[in-house]
């Protein structure tokens, strides 16, 4: 298999700073082409009608260390405690509702 370099592009994400290099790169951006041929494309081909979609969520950088460490005191994820946390919520929201 050959790849056509001039029309494929990568974006690789990563935690560190990219090089100067590869700014020159990123910022160049996607080139749309003028007209693309969907005559022998499949509807729905990869639709799936029980796909489960995750939200990112970001959290505020102070919110995010203080729930990383109870995470790490309780030796679990920042993803278990959050939904802990968002579960309690969402019982005290409902005992409130349930009381007017």
């Amino acid at each position: 298999m050959s790849i056509d370099k001039d029309n494929c592009n990568i974006r690789i994400i990563s935690a560190r700073k990219a090089t100067k290099e590869e700014e020159k790169i990123y910022n160049k951006g996607w080139i749309m082409k003028e007209e693309y041929d969907f005559s022998k494309g499949e509807r729905g081909k990869f639709y799936n009608e029980n796909a489960n979609f995750h939200l990112p969520i970001y959290l505020d950088s102070k919110l995010e260390d203080f729930i990383t460490k109870i995470a790490n005191k309780q030796k679990t994820t920042v993803t278990q405690v959050v939904n802990n946390l968002l579960f309690k919520d969402k019982e005290l929201i409902e005992l409130a509702r349930a009381e007017v």
